[in-house]
């Protein structure tokens, strides 16, 4: 969920719902804390749909009066009420009523929730009594006597997950990097460098974990560059078409696309392989069990995992690795672990197929670098510098590669390379075969664990992509007070090309709803009322706006039921809804129903869709066996060099030369290192040259050597495109910072770098002026506007961007308007139609910004 989507505050729960309505309240308690559930989770997604789609879900479930899709638990509430506590009021016929109504809904005793005790003042005379009053018997009564065994493990948990997630924010940032970051290709990697010998792997590994070392550090200084990861809940595609455009949010798309097919794919088999030589059923029989426990997981919508979960399971992966290495070390040979096999040495001939799995496989080692946002969302919060995010990235990653090295010398200095190279699973088969039966036991919680979690991640990463690449449009039912709320409707984009709608209830006229239109659209802002008589579709004003016919833009609006308070609509758009205001819930049963049969239709359509990947994953990996045909390391090596060699090489260098010209923080950590062009050009060859050589030489079949040498050349054309697109010119960035009502600040970047402007500063009683790039105004209630004079470059790139924060931790844009005058043109935004950010190409040389506040 996404910080847009804070669905009410206390004051306007209030200002419409009376007090004894105290499950609405609670619902309010309920949907906030699942909210930080959320944010608190890593999840696979690489977009926003997926955060969208919840949280209209939750204001749908509002306005229907059905319960929010993500339910939390009693010690969820316990952990975040010092988040949800200002929701509640400091009335204490409110805080019974709320207390009544928990009681009625979750089970504890009074030892177990401390944070709540002190959230509804639970343990204040004045509240005891007002329950007694109300309820006709004592507040000790909803605490219960005793807890189950079950309950009392779920606390235990709890009381773990918190300790976890309390460490110091580096070690998290460590944790959740090896977490991440540990590979199936682990597996494969023996099996996979048997034919070059483990001493000239260790050599490799050494190399390529130094570059992936810089290439993190890449991606976490870009990513701590962005202001949406450190104030929004982002996701690694918005920071790729922030920093490198549409053009550069493609090719991540599509290379992300490509490898997590294949990792599926090699988990099939690897899976599928190993569990069939741990039991009596085939590997065909387990490819059909996996891919319908597959399709259970991605019917929950939603995969993800807490960090204490991700820290267990690593820790438990890396303890079965290093076990399984020391049993290998007692079968350790010293003619297997100084063969060496390369061309041109000891009288060997070229061959260049000798590599033909070696770079693929390791570099499928190093997959972290798209998780590094995931990781950013918990750390950043906690540690503004950056510097956590960036050593904890590098520490992560050091560690890794330190276990790569010992698990090549275990495995292939104790296997035969004969044995390994013709093996076409993974390295437990053989393993097993030296060490003994007890690899067996070890072998299938490890593939459970380690390429469970794998095929998991990767399922549901491809889904959330093609959910992504199909065309959406939502049909929410929402509940809409008069002149009390507003829906707003965003391009996916965020382009300033396509409009941004503000659709607000004015009430009824002549029995029939009216509403107001807010369309921003080219730097002009025009209101137009419209009255809806049962269906509205946007097309029907296109010749009021000029500019808005030559775009592709789809809004119908139909009125469910309508009165003088409140309109019930459902709304058909592809755009990205969201809502501001106080919400309205209703418990009509006919509406719920006809919802339901609605959405049930939508969403076997949809997951039909969506999951095509996966079956085709499924049918090829068993043609594969049917053929006999199947490589857990080929299949590997082909998804390291096609999507990695983009993911966590080329992608990573271009994020950042972007970043340094376009980001709106400076990180306390910068390596001086990367700043060197020829680095960052080196780093970059180095990956293209990879492609290069596997398509012209290492590589045999004609399709694989064709996607090598497209992908290859691919990559050169898109950076041309994003250049000559401005990916890479710099950009000035005002930001308007107001910090929980207390202060505004303003800051001013420009390449990357603090800007100093000339500000001017609007008051009742007069003007500021002040020179600097960071202003910190005490009491923003006093002031009304404020103008900035900045002197840009013809080349640099605008960005403004107005957000408050809130003692929950969210964050919202700023209820203002800006006004931008270069030269003789002058444009107007509505911040909160645009979510607070707008983005414009600098044609003048000098630039005039005013931002003028609304109050509303």
């Amino acid at each position: 969920m996404t910080d847009d989507y804070e669905l009410i505050s206390r004051e306007e729960a209030l200002a419409g719902l009376p007090a004894k309505r105290a499950n609405t309240l609670l619902f309010l308690i309920e949907s906030q804390t699942a909210h930080l559930v959320t944010r608190s989770r890593v999840e696979f997604s690489l977009t926003e749909s997926a955060a969208n789609e919840r949280a209209l879900a939750f204001l749908e479930a509002f306005a229907l009066g059905q319960a929010p899709p993500l339910h939390p638990t009693i010690q969820h509430l316990e952990q975040y009420a010092p988040q949800w506590s200002p929701l509640v009021p400091e009335n204490p016929k409110v805080k019974a009523a709320v207390i009544h109504a928990m009681s009625q809904k979750y089970n504890f005793t009074y030892q177990t929730i401390p944070h709540i005790r002190l959230a509804l003042s639970m343990d204040e005379d004045r509240v005891q009594q007002t329950y007694y009053r109300q309820y006709r018997k004592q507040l000790d009564t909803v605490f219960a006597p005793r807890l189950s065994l079950t309950e009392q493990i779920r606390w235990s948990a709890n009381l773990v997950t918190q300790r976890v997630e309390s460490l110091p924010p580096f070690w998290i940032a460590s944790l959740v990097t090896v977490a991440l970051g540990l590979p199936q290709a682990f597996l494969a990697l023996p099996i996979a460098c048997a034919t070059v010998g483990p001493l000239i792997t260790l050599i490799f590994l050494i190399v390529l974990g130094a570059i992936n070392i810089l290439t993190m550090v890449c991606m976490a200084e870009a990513i701590s560059r962005s202001g949406d990861f450190r104030y929004n809940n982002a996701f690694i595609k918005q920071l790729a078409a922030n920093y490198l455009g549409s053009a550069g949010s493609f090719i991540l798309s599509l290379a992300v696309g490509i490898r997590v097919f294949l990792i599926a794919l090699a988990c099939y088999i690897g899976l599928s392989t190993a569990m069939a030589n741990f039991t009596p059923i085939s590997a065909q029989i387990w490819a059909i069990i996996l891919f319908l426990i597959g399709l259970y997981f991605i019917s929950r919508k939603s995969v993800s995992f807490t960090v204490t979960v991700m820290v267990l399971l690593a820790a438990i992966n890396v303890s079965l690795l290093l076990l399984l290495s020391l049993l290998a070390f007692r079968h350790l040979e010293l003619s297997n672990l100084l063969y060496i096999n390369l061309p041109f040495f000891n009288g060997n001939s070229f061959k260049p197929q000798i590599l033909h799995q070696v770079f693929g496989v390791m570099l499928m080692l190093y997959f972290g670098h798209i998780y590094v946002g995931e990781c950013a969302k918990l750390v950043l919060p906690r540690d503004k510098s950056a510097a956590s995010l960036i050593w904890g990235s590098v520490a992560g990653t050091a560690f890794l590669t330190v276990l790569f090295c010992v698990w090549v010398l275990a495995i292939n200095g104790a296997i035969a390379p004969q044995v390994l190279a013709s093996q076409s699973g993974t390295v437990l088969e053989p393993l097993a075969q030296q060490v003994g039966p007890i690899v067996k036991i070890i072998g299938a919680v490890l593939v459970t664990f380690l390429l469970g979690m794998a095929w998991i991640r990767s399922s549901s990463l491809l889904v959330n992509i093609v959910k992504e690449w199909l065309p959406s449009k939502p049909q929410p039912i929402l509940m809409l007070p008069c002149q009390r709320g507003r829906l707003i409707l965003q391009p996916r984009n965020h382009s300033n090309k396509i409009p941004h709608i503000g659709l607000t209830y004015l009430g009824l006229a002549e029995n029939h709803p009216k509403f107001r239109l807010d369309i921003q659209l080219n730097g002009n802002i025009r209101h137009i009322e419209i009255i809806v008589y049962k269906r509205w579709e946007i097309k029907e004003i296109l010749s009021q706006l000029k500019g808005l016919e030559r775009n592709d833009v789809n809004l119908i609006v139909e009125v469910q039921s309508a009165n003088s308070e409140v309109v019930c609509l459902k709304i058909t758009s592809s755009m990205i809804l969201t809502y501001e205001g106080i919400l309205q819930g209703t418990n009509t049963a006919e509406q719920q129903k006809d919802r339901q049969l609605w959405l049930s239709l939508l969403v076997k359509q949809r997951l039909l869709l969506s999951i095509s990947p996966l079956i085709l994953v499924f049918l090829l990996t068993e043609w594969l066996f049917f053929a006999d045909t199947q490589s857990f390391a080929n299949v590997l090596g082909f998804a390291g060099v096609l999507g990695n060699s983009l993911v966590g090489g080329i992608f990573p260098v271009l994020i950042l030369a972007s970043s340094r010209r376009k980001g709106e923080m400076v990180p306390s950590v910068v390596f001086q290192l990367l700043n060197h062009p020829l680095l960052l050009t080196a780093i970059y060859s180095f990956f293209l040259i990879v492609l290069i050589i596997h398509g012209l030489f290492i590589w045999e079949h004609p399709i694989a050597r064709t996607s090598a040498i497209g992908i290859a050349i691919m990559a050169i054309v898109t950076t041309f495109i994003m250049k000559y697109t401005g990916a890479f010119t710099q950009r000035t960035v005002v930001e308007m910072r107001e910090e929980h009502g207390e202060k505004t600040i303003f800051s001013i970047t420009a390449g990357g770098q603090p800007k100093i402007a000339k500000v001017c500063l609007g008051y009742a009683e007069g003007e500021q002026k002040i020179l600097a790039a960071t202003v910190e105004i005490p009491s923003p209630s006093s002031l009304s506007y404020a103008t900035f004079q900045l002197p840009t470059k013809r080349t640099e790139e605008l960005r403004v961007w107005a957000h408050k924060d809130k003692p929950n931790g969210d964050f919202e844009s700023l209820p203002a308007y800006l006004e931008v005058c270069r030269g003789n043109k002058k444009m107007q935004f509505d911040l909160k139609l645009s979510g607070g950010k707008v983005l414009l190409p600098a044609i003048g040389n000098e630039c005039y910004l005013t931002i003028t506040w609304t109050g509303v």
